[in-house]
């Protein structure tokens, strides 16, 4: 019996387009691993993406091991294709019962050199993009008896630092967006919830080191009290949590996995 059993996850942002890690056979990130772990666990998942090779990867990996996995391309800043996404899933395996919103843009401008189309940009992705496709879902989910949200803040949403004033402010107002949406989707049966990851070996944070001069990159592990970068497989086992029943009691939550980095400290 898998956790997950008999439940249609939605993934959006459940591809990967950063380098892969040592022993990776294809990049792996939050999205994607969510997507993997949660169909380990017998969800039926539709992978959305930017990218619809990306999407098509991980569908590709759930199904090469035995699972069921669908994949649609989904910019997140369209409503039409959110709502896109959501019927996609529906279509696909007969209801809705878990989303998952793992969409995000960086940026690292400072107040002054941030330009307003940017901040723009980065709130259009970051914030209203898991307005939308909350916003499709939650219809759905309702009627499939009720469910699980989980959004992938950041811990830059409660501290800063590594990123522009644009990512943490959108990281920080995805907070009181996830407060209210598990206020008012409660009736529906609906839990919202939201992780915030710390420093994690993804895809994304090896894009962002990329062009990083050999021997300039920061000593990110020498702050965070465990002594190391998390992985995207430990993202995903805390939003595996949040999303089963193991989580019944607990909608409104912040759970930070981050090796103890947000920890104060003399």
């Amino acid at each position: 019996m898998g956790r997950l059993d008999g439940k249609v996850l939605l993934v959006v942002g459940g591809g990967s387009d950063g380098p892969p890690g040592a022993g990776e056979r294809t990049p792996i990130g939050n999205g994607r691993a969510t997507a993997l772990a949660c169909a380990r666990e017998g969800a039926a998942v539709m992978v959305a993406d930017l990218r619809a090779d990306a999407a098509g990867q991980t569908a590709e990996e759930i199904r090469r091991a035995g699972g069921r996995a669908g994949a649609v391309r989904c910019d997140v800043a369209d409503p039409d294709q959110c709502a896109a996404a959501v019927a996609a899933a529906v279509e696909a395996f007969g209801g809705l019962h878990l989303l998952v919103n793992n969409v995000g843009v960086a940026d690292t401008g400072d107040v002054t050199g941030t330009t307003p189309e940017t901040f723009d940009q980065i709130m259009r992705v970051n914030v209203r993009g898991h307005l939308l496709t909350i916003r499709h879902a939650l219809p759905a989910m309702a009627e499939a008896g009720g469910g699980a949200v989980v959004n992938m803040s950041s811990l830059n949403a409660l501290r800063t630092g590594g990123a522009g004033i644009s990512y943490d402010t959108s990281k920080a107002a995805l907070l009181g967006l996830s407060r209210h949406a598990a206020a008012t989707a409660a009736v529906s049966g609906v839990r919202v919830n939201t992780v915030l990851p710390g420093v994690i070996d993804s895809t994304m944070l090896r894009r962002a080191l990329a062009d990083v001069p050999a021997g300039h990159a920061p000593d990110l592990a020498g702050r965070i009290p465990l002594g190391r970068a998390g992985t995207p497989w430990e993202v995903a086992a805390a939003v595996l949590f949040l999303l089963s029943d193991e989580a019944s009691y607990v909608t409104g939550a912040e759970l930070v996995v981050d090796g103890g980095l947000n920890i104060p400290m003399l």
